[in-house]
């Protein structure tokens, strides 16, 4: 039995991708997925998807977690960075000991700017089962059986083998690696970058010259270069390695963010003139790489390295500075190129 906590798109595409894998899934709603499980019970669209989720998949209200958990042999996390630590301490404790996880959520605890999977690790038995999911993999695109490569990453390669036969699939190909912290890194990483692509793009709405048709593409291509730089950078610092950032966790993810996710719409509100709290409201939903900037500044300040985008981004968020001004110096992006 396969348990995803969180009902959110990326908990929900997943479940549903398993359903279609041959294992059937149960939703365990938080506190935050009231209008999903109010939603399946209606038989409406999921609202973050705009479909209704499969009859096989069951969505379970946040008080009644204890009996689906318990029995629970693969348990995937997909909730957000900034409530994982919560979530975590209340799931372990109804978990079966020997569960195998599966750390679905792209961040870093704020408060101890552990990664994901380190969060898990620290509630769990000593040697547990766990492994991180990376990759370009937006949700709806999940749910709609698009072809997708995905990255699992774990220490223990048996873990490696059970989580890419529980998610292989024709349209879902798993490659895996035991470069946990390269693959974290980059999966948290990319998303500060997006916001900073998105920046860009944004910047090219308050201009009217012909020239600028494509969207600042120029400059976009010359943030996306740096922010592979950076998200290298400080992936090696945490004992990661340069292949797995320029591949599907680190180089792929952040594409697919720019074309189409969150962290990338927030950045070109703020291109565009939108402050933080303005561009929030318009999504509506979590914007990842805000708590992601300020833990890869702090964990870059620990370890002594620069992150010139991230420190950017977060003047921007911040009010600080107009995102046009750290785009004169884009030499200072690259100057470790």
């Amino acid at each position: 039995m396969l348990c995803v906590i969180g009902a959110g798109a990326m908990g929900t595409a997943l479940a549903v991708h398993c359903l279609r894998a041959g294992t059937r899934a149960t939703l365990l709603a938080t506190e935050l997925d009231e209008a999903v499980v109010d939603s399946q019970r209606r038989g409406q669209p999921h609202p973050a998807l705009g479909v209704p989720i499969p009859a096989g998949v069951d969505c379970v209200e946040a008080d009644k977690w204890n009996e689906p958990l318990g029995r629970a042999e693969v348990v995937v996390v997909a909730v957000s960075s900034h409530g994982i630590d919560a979530v975590m301490r209340r799931a372990a404790a109804m978990a079966a000991p020997d569960a195998t996880w599966i750390v679905a959520t792209k961040g870093w605890d704020d408060r101890t700017l552990q990664s994901c999977s380190e969060v898990v690790e620290a509630l769990m038995p000593a040697g547990a089962a766990v492994a991180s999911l990376g990759g370009p993999a937006l949700a709806p695109e999940l749910v709609a059986g698009v072809p997708t490569a995905i990255v699992c990453a774990s220490r223990r390669a048996d873990v490696r083998a059970r989580v890419s036969a529980i998610l292989d699939a024709p349209t879902l190909f798993v490659a895996t690696t035991d470069d946990v912290p390269g693959v974290e890194t980059a999966a948290a990483y990319k998303n500060v970058a997006a916001v900073a692509v998105g920046m860009c793009e944004g910047l090219s709405e308050r201009q009217t010259e012909s020239v600028v048709v494509h969207g600042y593409a120029n400059t976009r291509a010359a943030v996306f270069a740096a922010g592979v730089l950076e998200m290298t950078r400080l992936g090696t610092a945490l004992g990661g390695r340069a292949e797995t950032m320029l591949g599907l966790a680190g180089a792929g993810d952040l594409y697919v963010t720019c074309l189409g996710g969150r962290n990338a719409r927030f950045g070109r509100l703020l291109g565009s003139g939108e402050t933080a709290e303005q561009a929030m409201a318009v999504i509506g939903s979590t914007v990842e790489g805000i708590g992601a900037t300020r833990a890869a500044l702090a964990i870059a300040d620990r370890l002594g390295i620069r992150l010139p985008i991230a420190s950017a981004v977060a003047d921007a968020i911040d009010d600080h500075t107009s995102p046009a001004l750290w785009l004169t110096t884009l030499a200072d992006l690259h100057e470790e190129a």
